[in-house]
C-alpha cells in the first residue's frame, strides 16, 4: 500500500480491535502467556513480575515447559493435540519456576485455539500465595477452636467428675492411713495397705491432671525463688530418674516469679518423667534457670505470640530418642501417648500446658529424632523488691498434746468423709463435733457453743459451707474458717461459692494435712489475738 493510502474501513477496524486487545492483555493483572504449543510467543507485564524477568525478551521464545510443571501441561498438549478451539478450562493447581530458581503457587486456566492453521495456548496465570497462606492461618485458626473447644469439653468433665472422685479418694486415703497406722495390722497386710493408698493417689492425680489441663485446677500462686524451687526438687528429680541416668542442675543468679509452688514442681517432674522414659538406656536430664529477653515474634508450642518482655526461664532438655513432627504436633493432647498401655496417662504434658497457661505463662519445645528434646517454660519475672512467700512452708507440729481439749465443729454431708475428718483430728488430740449441713452446725453451736475452729464444705444442701461461715462470723468474727472441696475453683466462682477470707482445702486431703491446717489455722488466729 501507498505511504499516503488509507486503509481498508475493514483492516483499520481489526487494527484498532488488535490495539484494544493488546492493551487488556498488558494491563491484566494476572499473567498473560500466549504459546504455540512449543514456544511463548506473548507475555504480558504480569508474566514478566511473576517469572522474575527484567525484560519480556526473557519469556518471548522460551518453551513453555521452562517455567510451568505438569499437571497442566499434560491438561493443555491434549487439547492442542486435538487442534481444536476449547472452553476455558477449570483452574489447574500448579507451580510456577521463577527465572532465579524460586517457584510460586500458582492457579492457571488455560484455552487450546487454533492461530491460523497453528494450534495454540491462552494461558492466564494467577498468583495465589497470599491465599495459600490466608486459607492456612484460617485452617490454623480452627484447629485452635478446635482445641479450645475440647479442652472445654474436657474441662467440663473433669469439673464434673472431680467433686465426687475426689472425695472418694478422700475417703479411700483416710481410711488407709487409719489401717497403716494401726499397731494391729498384721505385718504382711501392711505392704498391701500401701498399694492402696498408692492407688487413690494416682486416681488423685489424675484428676488433679484433668483438672490443671483444663485449667480449672486450685491455683494457689505466691512470690517464689525459682532457682531455690529448681534445686530443691534435685534429690525428688534424682529418684525417679533412677540408675544410669545423669542429672545436671544449672542456675542463674534467683529470679522470682508468681506462681503456684505446687504445680510448678508438678510441670517439672512430668517433664523429668518425660524425659526419663525417652532415655531407657540412660542419658542426661539437665535443667537450667535463667532470666532472658524475648524478642518480637517469638511463639509458644500452641501457636500462640508470647508478648515480648524479660522471662524467668526454665530450660528442661534430655539425649533422650526425640520425636518426629507428627509425634511432636500431638504432645500436648489430652490422652495422647507415645508409652504401652498402661504405662501412661497422656495427660503429662497437657497438665504442664495448662499450669503454664493459668500461671500467665508459656511453653514451648523443641525436638527431632535421635536428637533429644528441649521444653523450655517462660514464666514473668516479679520485681526485685517482691520477697518470696513463705507461708505455709512451717506448720506447727501436729501432737495430741498440743491439741488435746480444743473444740473443732467439722460440717459435710457426706457421712464417710466428715467421719474420716473426725477421726483424723480425734487422733490428734482435738475434740470433734459433727453435723451434716450448715443448719445442723448452726443448731450445735446453739447448743454446745461456738468451737476454736470450724471446718466445712463449701458445697452442700441447704447452706452451703459460705453462708454458715457468714452466720457463724456475725457473732464471732475472729472465729478460723477452713474451707474444703472436690470441686474446681472455676465451678465453685461459677456457683458463687468462694470465700475471699478462708482458707481452701483441695480435696482429697490426707488427714496429716488436714491436721496440720487446723493447727495453722489456730496458730494464726492467735497471732491475731496476740498483736
Amino acid at each position: 500500500m501507498p505511504p499516503n493510502a488509507v486503509a481498508p474501513a475493514g483492516a483499520r477496524e481489526q487494527w484498532e480491535r488488535d490495539k484494544r486487545y493488546l492493551e487488556l492483555v498488558e494491563l491484566a493483572p494476572d499473567g498473560i502467556l500466549i504459546h504455540d504449543g512449543q514456544y511463548i510467543v506473548l507475555a504480558n507485564a504480569a508474566a514478566v513480575r511473576l517469572a522474575g524477568a527484567a525484560h519480556r525478551r526473557q519469556l518471548i521464545g522460551q518453551p513453555i515447559d521452562m517455567f510451568l510443571h505438569p499437571p497442566f501441561l499434560k491438561a493443555l498438549q491434549a487439547q492442542l493435540t486435538r487442534g481444536q478451539a476449547s472452553d476455558l478450562a477449570a483452574p489447574v493447581r500448579d507451580t510456577l519456576r521463577r527465572l532465579d530458581g524460586a517457584e510460586i503457587e500458582i492457579e492457571v486456566r488455560a484455552i487450546a485455539f487454533m492461530d491460523g492453521d497453528q494450534p495454540s495456548a491462552h494461558v492466564v496465570v494467577r498468583d495465589i500465595t497470599e491465599r495459600l497462606a490466608a486459607e492456612q492461618a484460617a485452617r490454623h485458626v480452627e484447629q485452635l477452636l478446635h482445641q479450645a473447644q475440647r479442652m472445654e469439653s474436657v474441662g467440663l468433665l473433669a469439673g464434673g467428675v472431680a467433686h465426687e472422685v475426689n472425695n472418694m479418694m478422700a475417703v479411700v486415703l483416710g481410711f488407709a492411713d487409719f489401717l497403716a497406722r494401726d499397731a494391729r495390722l498384721p505385718p504382711d497386710c501392711t505392704a498391701d495397705v500401701r498399694e492402696i493408698m498408692k492407688a487413690a493417689e494416682r486416681a488423685a492425680t489424675v484428676t488433679r491432671q484433668l483438672l490443671a489441663f483444663s485449667r480449672r485446677a486450685v491455683h494457689r500462686p505466691r512470690a517464689v525463688d525459682l532457682c531455690r524451687a529448681i534445686r530443691e526438687l534435685e534429690p525428688v528429680l534424682r529418684r525417679l530418674l533412677g540408675a544410669g541416668r545423669q542429672l545436671l542442675v544449672a542456675s542463674d543468679a534467683g529470679c522470682r516469679v508468681w506462681v503456684d509452688p505446687g504445680q510448678l514442681e508438678q510441670v517439672v517432674i512430668n517433664l523429668s518423667l518425660n524425659a526419663r522414659d525417652a532415655m531407657p538406656d540412660g542419658g542426661t536430664l539437665s535443667i537450667s534457670t535463667r532470666e532472658s529477653d524475648l524478642p518480637v515474634g517469638s511463639i509458644a508450642a500452641d501457636g500462640t505470640a508470647i508478648p515480648i518482655g524479660r522471662y524467668a526461664v526454665v530450660i528442661v532438655r534430655d539425649t533422650g530418642i526425640g520425636m518426629d513432627s507428627a509425634t511432636l504436633a500431638r504432645i500436648f493432647e489430652p490422652f495422647f501417648t507415645t508409652k504401652p498401655v498402661g504405662q501412661g496417662t497422656g495427660l503429662g504434658l497437657a497438665a504442664a500446658q495448662g499450669i503454664l497457661v493459668q500461671s500467665t505463662g508459656f511453653i514451648g519445645v523443641v525436638s527431632a529424632p535421635g536428637e533429644g528434646t528441649t521444653f523450655t517454660l517462660y514464666l514473668p519475672i516479679l520485681p526485685s523488691d517482691s520477697a518470696p512467700d513463705r507461708r505455709g512452708e512451717e506448720r506447727p507440729p501436729a501432737t495430741d498434746v498440743a491439741y488435746r481439749g480444743v473444740s473443732v465443729l467439722v460440717v459435710d454431708d457426706e457421712a464417710a468423709l466428715r467421719g474420716v475428718a473426725a477421726r483424723s483430728l480425734e487422733h490428734a488430740g482435738f475434740r470433734v463435733v459433727q453435723a451434716a449441713d450448715g443448719i445442723q452446725a448452726l443448731e450445735m453451736v446453739d447448743r454446745h457453743g461456738p468451737p476454736q475452729v470450724v471446718i466445712t464444705d463449701l458445697i452442700m444442701p441447704g447452706m452451703s459451707g459460705a453462708a454458715l461461715a457468714r452466720r457463724l462470723r456475725d457473732r464471732w468474727p475472729a472465729l478460723p474458717v477452713i474451707f474444703m472441696s472436690g470441686y474446681p475453683r472455676e465451678e465453685l466462682q461459677r456457683q458463687g461459692a468462694l470465700v475471699a477470707d478462708g482458707e481452701l482445702l483441695a480435696k482429697p486431703i490426707t488427714p496429716g494435712e488436714l491436721v496440720a491446717s487446723v493447727a495453722a489455722a489456730l496458730a494464726r488466729a492467735a497471732t491475731a489475738e496476740t498483736g
